[in-house]
């Protein structure tokens, strides 16, 4: 039961995530040349760069669909099976609804175009990190990049986003370039406020695999751990270890995939963090 409620939960992210993208992008952010943030901005400034330069139109939901493609690839192969079906579901989701929404701008005031664009943009995203799963695109590159090189999530997002800024401000003037971070800014703290990603959560796991958990944890997370093999179940009177760590609402669902991919009789306690005191990277 409680699986097909998730099920649903999902299936209804997914939809209001395309719904909100695409009013946010068709009515908002694309007629005013403004864009947000991640695959979907990068979709957006392909399509404007085609019409300045080469004179074609092409819609936003052809680029943004075609530059997922490869990363839900990748994502099937090196994230899993159900992170690659949720993420897939949320991309269809947002192409369909590009397509639908016709290009009309509700407004010719940039900063009301950047403020509302945002708005729609975060909340549709930030619904599908709350219900366990990501809109593809920046995310999944965020997370394979985490893997091999132990970059963060925040350093992946800003260096996208700041390449879709530059050519923007180069090709198109300055002005819109800094509309565009009004308006990525906003999306960002709209996810923020809807997914508290930056509320802190004391992670504690008891494992028989902990040196092999820990490594993997340490190769994707940029978190310090902390481990205790002297343990021992009352009720089985087996010796087991603890793994207890500090992280952020969002590194939660990367954390928890890696946790149960090495062993999926782990046991995760999820608490509440009320503050911190000492050093901790919010990226």
């Amino acid at each position: 039961m409680k699986f097909i409620r998730d099920y649903y939960k999902s299936i209804f992210a997914a939809l209001f995530y395309g719904i909100t993208s695409a009013l946010g992008i068709q009515l908002l952010l694309q007629p005013a040349k403004l864009y947000t943030s991640g695959v979907t901005g990068a979709a957006q400034l392909i399509v404007n760069l085609l019409n300045e330069f080469a004179q074609t139109s092409t819609p936003v939901y052809f680029w943004y669909a075609l530059l997922n493609l490869p990363l839900v690839i990748l994502a099937w192969f090196k994230l899993g099976k159900k992170f690659t079906i949720l993420s897939i579901i949320s991309i269809v989701s947002a192409s369909l609804f590009i397509l639908i929404v016709p290009l009309h701008p509700l407004t010719k005031d940039p900063l009301l175009s950047a403020v509302f664009g945002g708005i729609l943009s975060g909340s549709g995203i930030g619904l599908c990190f709350r219900y366990g799963f990501s809109t593809g695109g920046t995310d999944i590159i965020a997370l394979i990049v985490q893997r091999s090189t132990g970059r963060t999530v925040g350093q992946v997002s800003f260096a996208v986003n700041a390449i879709i800024i530059t050519i923007a401000g180069f090709t198109f003037g300055w002005e819109l370039a800094l509309y565009t971070i009004i308006s990525i800014y906003i999306t960002n703290m709209v996810i923020d406020k809807m997914y508290i990603q930056q509320q802190k959560i004391t992670v504690t796991v008891y494992t028989h695999k902990i040196d092999q958990i820990s490594q993997e944890l340490l190769k994707s997370l940029n978190r310090g751990l902390t481990l205790d093999y002297h343990l021992k179940g009352a009720y089985s009177g087996e010796e087991i270890g603890s793994i207890t760590m500090v992280l952020t609402k969002y590194q939660l669902f990367f954390a928890k995939k890696i946790i149960l991919d090495v062993d999926p009789s782990a046991f995760i306690n999820i608490q509440p963090t009320m503050s911190i005191a000492g050093k901790f990277n919010d990226n």
